[in-house]
Formats: C-alpha cells, sequence, structure tokens
C-alpha cells in the first residue's frame, strides 16, 4: 500500500492557474518525473503554448496575425513563421519525403544554395522555358550523356572559345544543304592515310600554290596549266 501511495505521489502533476486582470489566464502543469512544465498562456493579446524541459522547449504564439512555431534544443532552433502574406521556415535540415511533390508560383522563383546543388531523377527528366533559357557557369562544365546528344536550333547556332574541337572516335561530319565555309589565318587539313578533294568545279588556291608529293598525278579530259 505505502510503495502504490509513493509511486502515485511520483506520478503525480502539479496543476495551477493563474488569473489576473492585466496578464490573463495562465495555465501551467508541471511533471516532477519528467521534469517537464506545460504552459498555456491567454493575455487578451496572443495565445502561447509551450513545453519545457530541462534542455529543449516547443513554443506556439499566436497573434491576430501570425502563428510562430519553434522548437529549441541545446544546439539548434527551428522555426517556422505564417503571416497572411508569407511562410518563413528557418531550420538546420529540410526534408521532404512524398509520393508526388508540385511547388508552383504564379511570379518569380529562386533556387540558391551556398553549397553544392545537386538535381537526380531516376527517370526522365525535363527543363522547359516558354522564354529564353540560360545556362552560365564560372568554372568548367561538362555535357555528358551515355547515348545519343543532340543540339537543335531554328535559327544561328553560335559556338565559341580560345580552342574548339569537334572530334568523332570515328567520324566526323560537317555538312550543309547550301555553303560550308572553313575560314582562318591558317587552315591545315590533313589525312593520315588519304585526302579527298572533290566538287563538280574544285578551286585551288589564289596567289601562291604549292602541289607536292613524291608522286602528283594530275589527270582530265581537259587539264590547263598556266
Amino acid at each position: 500500500m505505502l510503495a502504490s501511495l509513493l509511486d502515485s505521489m511520483a506520478d503525480s502533476l502539479v496543476c495551477s492557474v493563474e488569473l489576473e486582470k492585466t496578464k490573463g489566464i495562465t495555465v501551467r502543469v508541471y511533471n516532477e518525473s519528467g521534469k517537464l512544465t506545460q504552459t498555456v498562456i491567454l493575455d487578451g493579446k496572443s495565445i502561447t503554448i509551450k513545453s519545457q524541459g530541462e534542455q529543449k522547449s516547443s513554443t506556439i504564439i499566436q497573434k491576430e496575425d501570425s502563428i510562430i512555431s519553434e522548437v529549441k534544443g541545446s544546439e539548434q532552433t527551428s522555426t517556422i513563421t505564417q503571416k497572411e502574406d508569407s511562410v518563413v521556415i528557418k531550420c538546420k535540415s529540410f526534408q521532404v519525403d512524398a509520393e508526388t511533390v508540385s511547388v508552383k508560383s504564379s511570379k518569380d522563383s529562386t533556387h540558391e544554395s551556398g553549397g553544392k546543388l545537386t538535381v537526380t531523377s531516376q527517370k526522365d527528366m525535363s527543363l522547359t522555358s516558354s522564354a529564353k533559357a540560360a545556362l552560365k557557369s564560372t568554372q568548367a562544365m561538362d555535357l555528358e550523356t551515355n547515348a545519343n546528344l543532340t543540339a537543335k536550333a531554328t535559327q544561328n547556332v553560335s559556338l565559341s572559345g580560345l580552342n574548339a574541337e569537334l572530334k568523332g572516335t570515328t567520324k566526323a561530319s560537317v555538312a550543309s544543304d547550301t555553303a560550308v565555309e572553313v575560314t582562318g589565318v591558317k587552315v591545315d587539313v590533313k589525312g593520315k592515310a588519304q585526302l579527298t578533294l572533290e566538287g563538280a568545279i574544285t578551286s585551288v588556291g589564289e596567289n601562291i600554290t604549292t602541289v607536292k608529293g613524291q608522286l602528283v598525278k594530275v589527270e582530265g579530259a581537259l587539264v590547263k596549266l598556266g
């Protein structure tokens, strides 16, 4: 009987209700065994609900124009502040785990990371803009795929750099429905095994032209030299 009474006293709660004309109503429940104090305050301006432990606490403050939720630990604090035109979340780690996520804004949207930003998809991914689109990096940029890569524009395409290289491990082709131009202060065209220049009308050289080889062969139905 005595042990049961002592256990009952150990689990008992200390409850109080305070009423004041200027401070409103305060309801407080203290759990001695759990070292936890629960408090509800109604002061005519806001409603405050707080659960206070030895090192951690959670608080909800509700006013006519805002709701603030705070969870405070020994090292970190997270808060959610909601007003009529905004919701602000501050925390160390923010996670969303859902089957489907949809985020939509009628005006501008900004995604900014102070560290590394990673976007990953296990299936198809698409980025679409109804206006201009820009992809820019202040350092090196890689574009890589394990399958085909297609870049297409209905108008002009411009690629520029200090050095530009187009390389195919088996074959490289440059084609146009009308004209192809290769221009430079110095232009080298080399074939490690064979080089062929062919056209219905072929012109080589302007001021000084040198044709050189261990064997030079010029042939045609009509050949004019000089």
